[in-house]
């Protein structure tokens, strides 16, 4: 049995999909806030569910029971409840559910972590670092993955916009490369981590297939809709303010995130063996076609 942290998330819901379709039992973890119809899509994949939440221990030691491997995707950076933190849910929930797996014989934890190097130090870096460190320490076998940034988030219609009707946002000069992946290709590697004891007691640091500046996104974008992009560019001195005097944790890290995707300029790593497709260019291509 493999419990799934996060399960209703994108990537967690994919993780799950993925699973599934190998044969894989599967456990999600849900809340009992969680949408009716994210649940009902688990239980249409054949998973079965159970009801918890990363600061009750008690419904951990629950959702642990009988796992032999478990994967957590879960960040509140973008789906953040009432009570929920990156000391207690990203940090403190994420440990005490490690801690319930080692207290119920769990084999294997995957925890999917983000390549934090560029990135100034945030709350939800802070969070990351401090899961990474104890699961290392924990005894269990582990695995942990730093994907890049996700390019269905980058370069979705939140932080990028939607380049077929208005402007989308360059940050910083963008001209330095970014190894952009798509989420899809996250969660295969998320399976192959937790189905391959090759993986095991690994930090399996990972890209997409090439690093593309934002710059030659919108090229991508443009070529893809066959127009021209407009391009509003967030000035690299703009970010540094806004990061500077955030105010609460959530705006320091996302003005971290935003001053990170300025600065960054890096390939991807060696991806050796791992199951990572998809180019931004195909990603730009799938978001310029009709809807079928």
């Amino acid at each position: 049995m493999i419990l799934v942290v996060g399960s209703t998330g994108h990537l967690g819901s994919e993780i799950v999909k993925l699973l599934r379709e190998r044969g894989e039992s599967v456990r999600g973890l849900v809340r009992s806030t969680s949408a009716g119809g994210d649940v009902s899509r688990l239980h249409d994949m054949g998973a079965e569910t159970t009801v918890g939440n990363l600061r009750d221990r008690a419904s951990l030691d629950e959702a642990v029971r009988g796992a032999s491997t478990v994967i957590s995707t879960v960040s509140v950076i973008r789906t953040a409840k009432e009570g929920d933190s990156f000391e207690a849910t990203d940090a403190a929930g994420n440990i005490s559910l490690i801690d319930a797996a080692k207290a119920a014989g769990v084999a294997h934890f995957v925890f999917v972590s983000f390549d934090q190097k560029g990135f100034p130090d945030t709350p939800l870096t802070a969070a990351k670092r401090s899961v990474e460190e104890h699961l290392v320490s924990s005894g269990i076998a582990y695995t942990i993955l730093q994907p890049p940034p996700f390019m269905d988030v980058w370069l979705g219609p939140m932080l990028f916009g939607d380049p077929a009707s208005g402007p989308v946002k360059v940050y910083g000069p963008g001209d330095r490369k970014v190894p952009y992946i798509l989420q899809h290709d996250v969660a295969r590697v998320a399976v192959y981590a937790a189905t391959n004891a090759a993986a095991r007691n690994k930090i399996v640091r990972f890209g997409g297939p090439e690093g593309i500046t934002q710059r030659d996104v919108v090229r991508a974008f443009e070529e893809a809709l066959g127009k021209p992009v407009d391009v509003t560019q967030v000035p690299e001195q703009a970010l540094e303010a806004q990061y500077r005097s955030a105010q609460n944790p959530f705006e320091k890290s996302f003005a971290g995130l935003m001053l990170g995707i300025a600065r960054l300029d890096a390939d991807p790593p060696p991806n050796e063996g791992l199951p990572i497709e998809t180019t931004v260019r195909e990603f730009a291509k799938s978001r310029a076609a009709p809807p079928s």
